[in-house]
């Protein structure tokens, strides 16, 4: 069964990518970076992709946009070592070793260039436009992300950490009792992403395991202790592991999955709720009860973050308003048929 991420992320920092783990160089056949701007059925041709190799009983994986969650920007064909990804701004992706395994589809040549520009001005003004909303946005991004670190700090200060380690030491029972693993690597990527229309979350489908922890809180808590430590120690036994960032500090680890034990933590809070069948942990019970004086302090925070997210939000909606018009300019110049001919050539390599 296919599983669906987020490869990039909009952060208080700009956009931020772990394009490079959609599919690792050493694990790598076949890698096709689709070249074009908006518009030019970058996305149809990976589904297009995923969809043949799925009927012929592959899974893939699926790398949503973050800045349209409808819109895919890679894929990943498990076990055939095939990606094909979107290689134009502004994710960082081309190729590693040209020839070798990697190789450049450019949907532009199919373009009408002469249409492309008769439309050269509207298409400066969009894109400036774009730019300078987007920049906006994360800068409302910014200053969201700055309450939320005093909530954090407020939270960190009430931490019982003798309490929480206690509860991580029963959590890292499941090492104990498994057989060693060959592997240590972490792949990075997000399960969740702020986009133009919201706060998107992939929890349900990225994090699908047979067992399942679900951490009620958020990072300061004490979570992002627990996943930290069960992250090292599943790399101590053998076992790689997939971690799970977050946009609003992609350093810290949100959510962790083990392959090869089929076993996630996943955090759940108001911003990515998660109902499953798991053992639930709730973090609350790690707090001292000096977090009861700032509640009226963390209520405060918490209404200006909301506001400021959503103003980034609507910003971000504004910026991807100018993206549509600009997508509307590129395929009326388009040649789909003909591209789709050309692209098929490449599909039937990839199925040889």
């Amino acid at each position: 069964m296919s599983r669906h991420y987020f490869a990039g992320a909009n952060t208080p920092s700009g956009f931020f990518s772990f394009y490079d783990n959609i599919l690792p160089l050493g694990d790598t056949k076949r890698k096709i970076y689709i070249k074009g701007g908006s518009g030019t059925g970058k996305s149809t041709l990976m589904k297009k992709t995923a969809g043949i190799f799925e009927k012929r009983g592959f899974t893939a994986e699926y790398f949503h946009c973050s800045n349209d969650a409808n819109s895919i920007d890679g894929i990943n064909i498990l076990g055939a070592g095939i990606a094909v990804v979107d290689g134009t701004s502004p994710h960082p992706a081309d190729p590693q070793l040209p020839a070798a395994c990697d190789e450049i589809f450019n949907a532009s040549e199919f373009l009408d260039k002469a249409y492309i520009k008769e439309n050269k001005n509207s298409l400066i003004e969009l894109l400036a436009e774009k730019k300078a909303l987007y920049k906006r946005a994360y800068g409302y991004l910014s200053s969201a992300n700055q309450i939320y670190r005093l909530n954090e700090a407020v939270y960190e200060n009430a931490l019982n950490f003798a309490a929480l380690n206690v509860r991580i030491l029963e959590i890292l029972r499941i090492f104990g009792e498994a057989k060693a693993g060959q592997g240590a690597s972490d792949r990075k990527l997000f399960a969740t992403a702020i986009t133009p229309r919201g706060v998107k979350s992939l929890v349900n489908s990225a994090l699908k395991a047979e067992k399942t922890y679900i951490l009620n809180g958020i990072g300061a808590m004490g979570i992002t202790e627990m996943l930290d430590t069960a992250q090292r120690n599943a790399s101590l036994h053998g076992f790689d592991t997939v971690s799970f960032k977050s946009p609003l500090s992609p350093t810290n680890t949100e959510h962790l999955y083990i392959p090869e034990l089929d076993t996630a933590f996943i955090t759940s809070n108001r911003y990515h709720e998660v109902e499953a069948e798991a053992e639930k942990i709730n973090f609350d019970e790690f707090l001292s009860t000096a977090i009861n004086k700032y509640e009226n302090e963390i209520n405060y925070n918490n209404g200006i973050f909301d506001e400021l997210l959503q103003k980034a939000i609507k910003t971000m909606s504004q910026s991807n308003d100018a993206h549509t018009k600009i997508e509307e300019i590129y395929s009326e110049g388009m040649d789909f048929k003909r591209m789709h001919r050309a692209f098929d050539k490449i599909l039937e390599e990839l199925l040889e």
